[in-house]
């Protein structure tokens, strides 16, 4: 039940509307006037309403059975005179008046009213911990997630400079691969040129080595002409040397001597075209 002071209660209806604030007298004038029904509710401060019939002070106690088992109310006594006098509801209608034993049942659905009343504001106050810990807990949430999406990002950009960088990474390695393949065929061109190089200084070799071949027979040859020719014992005398039997005819003797020589020295010079240099009875100096 509200307590009286000078602030003024507030009335509201089914709509939800409130009317207020008033002065207790106020109010009993509304119910005398059916401005305040069975349904309407008091509040002093808008948050903790009670049922205006449990308001003692609004005499709202009196019940209108309408039909057998069928009840109305409860209303102040003028608003069922007023409805007597209308002709609303007949003049043998039941009346009823919660008093006595109701009035202790009133005061006892008063009191768990009260303590239902009184654990709704408790549990407001809980609620409105549990929202204000809930919206650090929201904030939190949100502050954690623009962070991972941050890192998220930057995480991105990373993977992307890396993945760059491989493909350039790559690039270089094929060009490396390339000029590798490139100097390799070049390496294999070269190769193949020195061994084509080398079978003609084979050739070359096995020209030289034949040649060498036939200098040193006929070499051989001139040495041992050479070992043939026996020098003259030399006599020194004052007196001529006798005459001498010519020991060999026609083309032969001086002649034939003359030819030998002859064809000796084309041989060495031949060999000396041939940058070969020898020694012997005809080859002078070396």
């Amino acid at each position: 039940m509200p307590e009286k002071d000078s602030s003024g209660y507030y009335i509201r209806g089914e709509d939800g509307k409130a009317f207020g604030p008033v002065e207790i007298a106020t109010l009993v004038e509304w119910a005398g006037d059916s401005r305040i029904g069975p349904t309407s509710s008091v509040s002093k401060d808008q948050k903790h309403w009670v049922a205006a019939p449990l308001v003692p002070e609004l005499g709202m106690t009196w019940l209108v059975e309408a039909e057998q088992g069928v009840f109305y109310g409860p209303f102040n006594r003028r608003v069922v005179d007023g409805l007597l006098e209308a002709g609303t509801i007949a003049r043998d209608t039941r009346l009823y008046e919660l008093s006595g034993g109701a009035s202790a049942e009133q005061a006892k659905l008063k009191a768990e009213l009260d303590a239902k009343t009184a654990a709704l504001a408790d549990l407001e106050v809980r609620v409105a911990a549990q929202a204000e810990t809930t919206k650090k807990t929201i904030a939190f949430m949100e502050a954690k997630i623009a962070e991972l999406s941050s890192a998220q990002a930057n995480a991105s950009k990373a993977a992307e400079a890396e993945r760059e960088a491989m493909k350039a990474d790559v690039f270089r390695t094929r060009e490396r691969a390339e000029s590798a393949e490139s100097r390799a065929a070049k390496a294999e061109a070269e190769r193949d040129a020195a061994v084509k190089k080398a079978g003609v200084l084979e050739t070359e070799l096995a020209d030289l080595r034949s040649q060498l071949e036939a200098v040193t027979k006929f070499s051989a040859l001139v040495k041992n002409a050479n070992a043939e020719v026996v020098q003259p014992e030399v006599i020194v005398s004052d007196a001529p040397p006798p005459k001498a039997e010519p020991r060999f005819s026609g083309a032969g003797g001086a002649a034939g001597l003359a030819a030998l020589e002859a064809a000796a020295r084309r041989e060495l010079a031949s060999a000396k075209k041939q940058g070969i240099s020898l020694g012997g009875i005809f080859g002078g100096k070396k």
